[in-house]
């Protein structure tokens, strides 16, 4: 055996396992750089398949909204008013109409529109532009009506499809259409019953989201969910149709005869405070509003107020009777010019000489003079009293857009005019409701009954849900009010308001002819004509007032506003067949010696 082999150390060389560990920690390094990159990189291409899968399912996702049925608006008698009806937008997938086929041909986008043109009553040459191209969604026709849809699917053309919405719809035409409102294109509420309740009428919107597949049919086990829509309420008003149609006929024509600009008719159940009957003149039809001006769309029985004129002198009446001021046959002597305790001087509507009237007599011939020498009695604050206690400058109670309260300046701001014109409806304003609220409570002994115009919700179900009435309140003494409304009487029989009489009927009311107030520039430019009154007198069943704004052909009260007054009043007599009067009125003495 040889001798052991022995290795010598270079100089500076170190031992080798530091090299060895130097190693090691490369390598485990590297293994952990290479982990952490593999682990990267499967949790990226997860998350990528996951959003892809999520853009795959969104691009197959179809959100469609289910629309709310708006609720009807319907008349007393069940006549629906307004309504809601289903259309039907036809679109198309352009990319899908192109392969389409017949009889294994393919005919594409001009066969569709070929096949489409007949239900749709149109050109192939037309409808060929929207079907042609590489949009997923293009509208082809709107407006259709289920039955044309339900032709057009029968086709059986690929891509095409269609989307269902709702329209409103008025059957009823302008009969109370400047009451009933209308919506816009995109189902806004614009004017009238429709703006006022649009909560309660427009329910609310579903949803429906599904999966589409290529061709745009639902994935039946897809990825489906559906919120079902909440059909608004339906509003049961008080306006009797035939009445409603037949007093806006008969106030048009009014209006055209005496070329006024704008006339009303109200027409008011005293017993119940129904409103039967709101005609403006000129009307709307909801169904195509933008065919009157903007000012014909709403209702001016509700927004426009005027000076009521003598029509007032029935407050000023009621108010010395309830005070025991006056008596019926008290007399007077009366003339053309009457001098205030103030110095303010005033006049009647036309000279005369003294005239020896009773207070029945100074009602039935409408004279101013005379009515201020009788109502000096009352103190202002009592006229003003009165005024408030009748409705003057306070809402009606019923809800209606753009509604006035009229015009009734506190006493205190009354000038040394005003304080007596207010006695005889100048200085004061009110709306055509306002004025037939006065007599109304007249006629009913002296107790106001608030007026409405909706009775009550209708629900989805059907069911009535009665709308809270308010409180009737008193005016005026019961025996004061049947001493006005006899006096009234006599302005029918025996004074200004012969013409407003009713064959077989006791009428009572008051003539009305003021000056209304200028538009711009203050002062006053033309008249208001205007005729209040109730029937059976004996037994006051119906408050109805006529007003025409600026008539230029003949703008008294007596003989523009009073005779269709008369025939109205008629044809609701016989509409709602109210027997006639049996026995003649017992009227106080209009003149003394």
């Amino acid at each position: 055996m040889g001798p052991r082999a022995t290795r010598v150390k270079k100089k500076g060389e170190r031992g080798k396992p530091n090299l060895r560990l130097r190693m090691a920690l490369i390598a485990a390094l590297s293994i952990l750089v290479l982990l952490v990159t593999s682990g990267r990189l499967i949790s990226i291409q997860g998350m990528d398949s996951m959003k892809l899968a999520e853009k795959a399912l969104s691009n197959r996702l179809v959100t469609k909204t289910l629309p709310a049925a708006r609720g009807q608006i319907l008349a007393s008698d069940g006549t629906v008013l307004a309504d809601t009806v289903s259309r039907y937008r036809v679109v198309v997938d352009q990319q899908n109409v192109a392969q389409y086929e017949v009889d294994g041909e393919l005919v594409g986008a001009w066969g569709a529109a070929e096949a489409l043109a007949k239900p749709l009553d149109t050109d192939p040459g037309l409808l060929y532009p929207k079907l042609v191209g590489d949009k997923r969604w293009n509208p082809v026709a709107k407006g259709l009506t289920s039955e044309t849809w339900r032709a057009v699917k029968e086709l059986n053309i690929l891509g095409i499809s269609a989307e269902e919405y709702a329209v409103r719809s008025y059957p009823s035409g302008a009969v109370a259409g400047n009451l009933v409102g209308f919506v816009s294109s995109d189902g806004r509420p614009q004017a009238g019953l429709e703006k006022a309740y649009d909560e309660q009428l427009r329910g609310r919107d579903g949803q429906q989201q599904y999966e589409r597949g290529a061709r745009g049919e639902i994935i039946p086990l897809g990825d489906n969910n559906i919120r079902e829509a909440v059909d608004g309420k339906g509003l049961q008003t008080t306006i009797d149709p035939a009445l409603q149609y037949y007093s806006q006929q008969a106030i048009e024509e009014q209006r055209k005869e005496h070329e006024a600009e704008s006339a009303s008719i109200v027409i008011k159940d005293i017993k119940t405070g129904k409103i039967l009957t709101a005609a403006d003149a000129p009307s709307v039809d909801p169904n195509s509003p933008g065919k009157v001006d903007g000012d014909d769309r709403a209702s001016r029985i509700f927004t426009d107020v005027f000076e009521p004129g003598s029509t007032a002198k029935m407050v000023t009446a009621a108010a010395l009777l309830d005070q025991g001021l006056v008596t019926p046959e008290q007399e007077f002597t009366v003339p053309d010019k009457w001098e205030a305790p103030n110095g303010e001087v005033f006049r009647d509507s036309h000279p005369h000489p003294d005239e020896k009237l009773t207070f029945a007599g100074i009602l039935a011939q409408s004279s101013n003079t005379g009515t201020l020498l009788a109502g000096n009695a009352l103190s202002v604050e009592q006229r003003y009293g009165y005024l408030k206690k009748f409705g003057f400058g306070s809402m009606s109670g019923i809800e209606f857009p753009a509604q006035t309260a009229g015009i009734l300046h506190p006493y205190k701001e009354w000038d040394g005019r005003t304080k007596y014109t207010v006695m005889f409806g100048q200085g004061v304003a009110a709306n055509a409701l306002q004025t037939t609220d006065v007599i109304a409570t007249i006629a009913n002994g002296g107790v106001h009954v608030p007026s409405t115009l909706v009775d009550g919700m209708v629900s989805p179900s059907g069911k009535t849900i009665p709308k809270p009435k308010g409180e009737p309140e008193r005016v005026i003494s019961k025996k004061a009010a049947d001493q006005t409304l006899t006096l009234l009487e006599g302005v029918v029989a025996e004074g200004t308001g012969k013409s407003a009489a009713v064959s077989g009927y006791r009428v009572a009311g008051k003539t009305g002819t003021a000056q209304a107030p200028a538009a711009e520039g203050g002062g006053y430019d033309g008249y208001t004509a205007s005729f209040v009154g109730v029937l059976p007198a004996e037994d006051p069943q119906l408050a109805i007032s006529v007003t025409l704004q600026r008539p230029r052909n003949g703008y008294y009260g007596g003989s523009a506003a009073a005779p269709v007054f008369s025939d109205v009043a008629g044809f609701a007599m016989r509409h709602l067949k109210i027997p006639p009067s049996t026995a003649d009125p017992q009227l106080p003495a209009r003149e003394w010696k």
